[in-house]
């Protein structure tokens, strides 16, 4: 990029941040266009091109993401700023600790207006963006993702949404199934387009909504302005008991003795006159009942989104824009044992700063793939992704972002990335990351458990758990967090906690989503 256009896109970013209200700069086709990808809760495990996939992900495959892989760079020590979805998604979208503004967990912090995104951004350097699927920022004063700088969008604001019970009249035959019981937490019916009108689909299928949505959106840009995908599918999320028949069958999965009275193959639904929401859920939902096509089921709906990777990737190439696109690929936390992902081999799980609750996978492909199908050791994180995509388009990252571009870790192996990250509910839980060594404090964390036997789930007496107390793990050694080796290594917990605090009082306490200290 010559040195004139740089300091132009430079100087549309700094009076952006200065302003938050600055004139687009003339439009520029020949600037990479921008597709981030996100699933909900995708086990570490669950690629096929990774050595540690298990056999069932290596018999059904994932090509859609393994031609990610192999255009561009794997990074296995990427993590979210949080274990559950909605303040990972803050961090994600501003490139900075969402702590900061008091979002730690589910209803805090929302997404401050003092906070600048991803697509205002870049918005001024002549994109036209657009949001597909998933929002859940908790709320605040700009949750609709319109108010975030996407010129468009297409999808759902709650932390969950039916995949196949789209439309009006499916919400109304929900509603009048429950007569008056209050829903719980289960959203069916219409999608929303922009801000608050309604997108009804008969007979659809979320991850083909979605994936169409960003679909139509390259080919319509593909010769005209340079485009921003934020495309964050359901999948693999609950209810992933919601199977569509064609995935259903993809993975063996026919009507049984044990589900044969719930209609389209589907889970036995709640039913209001057998019991409350919260009490169906905690059976369903929370590993309670355990039921025996769980994996399956989860399988099927990672099929369909690899299936929707492949045609994004099949349409960019069409368009002649694959080597002029930046893509990454991201989970948004850990896999969560409640739709049987698998994490291995981290410990534990979505919900828990244990490795399997905030390590995620992340691929990042760069215009003209210039390091492809390679693996990056360097502590990476999603609060990374704003960063690396301003310095790939030639623009300077604004000064308060907490991540840092990973294209140095692209480009080196030897890139160490982040000198240390930390996590907090803001409740007494406190971790940190510094190069080999993690630092857990009143962590601890049980859940009930299942095994997996030729691919059918049964109950495993023996709960998932993690540590309580102070614990010090060497991940290099051990990344399965086995061995706590903090009283052999006092001076790396105090170190370690130093650090800590200082990065903590930083940050602001937990605050509701309006603003307003909890």
């Amino acid at each position: 990029m010559h040195t004139k256009r740089l300091t132009s896109l430079t100087l549309c970013v700094a009076a952006f941040i200065t302003l938050y209200s600055a004139p687009a700069c003339a439009a520029d086709n020949t600037k990479p266009n921008v597709i981030v990808i996100v699933a909900d809760d995708l086990g570490y495990a669950d690629l096929a091109f990774l050595p540690q996939a298990p056999d069932d992900i290596k018999h059904f495959g994932t090509p859609g993401l393994d031609r990610l892989a192999s255009m561009g760079t794997y990074f296995d020590n990427a993590y979210a700023t949080a274990p559950i979805c909605s303040p990972a998604r803050a961090g994600l979208i501003t490139g900075r600790y969402q702590q900061r503004w008091g979002n730690y967990w589910y209803g805090e912090g929302g997404l401050p207006r003092s906070e600048a995104t991803l697509p205002q951004l870049l918005k001024p350097l002549g994109y036209v963006s657009k949001k597909i699927g998933k929002t859940h920022l908790n709320g605040g004063p700009v949750h609709n993702p319109i108010d975030h700088g996407f010129d468009e969008s297409l999808g759902f604001q709650h932390h969950t949404w039916d995949y196949i019970r789209l439309s009006h009249k499916d919400r109304d035959a929900y509603k009048q199934r429950a007569a008056g019981v209050k829903l719980g937490i289960l959203n069916v019916g219409p999608l929303e387009r922009d801000k608050g009108i309604p997108a009804s689909y008969e007979n659809g299928f979320t991850t083909e909504i979605f994936t169409d949505q960003a679909v139509e959106f390259i080919q319509r840009h593909a010769d005209s302005k340079p485009f921003y995908i934020q495309l964050e599918y359901n999948a693999v999320h609950m209810p992933t008991y919601v199977t569509h028949p064609t995935y259903a069958q993809r993975v063996g999965i026919e009507p049984t003795p044990w589900d044969r009275d719930a209609a389209e193959w589907k889970f036995p639904y709640w039913d209001p006159r057998q019991s409350s929401w919260h009490k169906w859920h905690r059976t369903w939902g929370h590993l309670e009942a355990i039921d025996p096509l769980g994996r399956k089921r989860y399988l099927s709906h990672l099929l369909a989104m690899d299936d929707g990777i492949t045609r994004i990737v099949k349409t960019l190439e069409d368009a002649q824009q694959l080597d002029n696109t930046i893509i990454v690929f991201v989970s948004d936390n850990g896999g969560t044992i409640n739709t049987y992902s698998n994490n291995t081999p981290l410990r534990g799980w979505k919900y828990m700063f244990g490795e399997g609750g905030i390590r995620i996978p992340m691929i990042v492909v760069t215009p003209n793939h210039h390091a492809p199908n390679t693996t990056r050791h360097a502590i990476a994180s999603t609060m990374d992704i704003a960063p690396t995509v301003l310095e790939l388009i030639g623009a300077t990252p604004p000064a308060n972002l907490d991540g840092r571009s990973l294209l140095s870790a692209i480009n080196n192996p030897n890139e160490s990335g982040h000198d240390f990250i930390c996590w907090t509910n803001g409740r007494g839980t406190r971790v940190i990351r510094s190069g080999d060594w993690k630092l857990a404090i009143d962590a601890g964390w049980s859940h009930a458990n299942y095994k997996l036997v030729d691919g059918i789930a049964h109950r495993d007496p023996n709960p998932a758990t993690y540590p309580d107390g102070t614990a010090l793990f060497n991940l290099r050694n051990d990344i399965g967090e086995t061995t706590n080796l903090a009283d052999q290594h006092p001076e790396i917990v105090d170190q370690l906690t130093t650090q800590y605090n200082a990065w903590r009082q930083q940050m602001s306490d937990p605050r509701n989503s309006n603003g307003t200290l909890k």
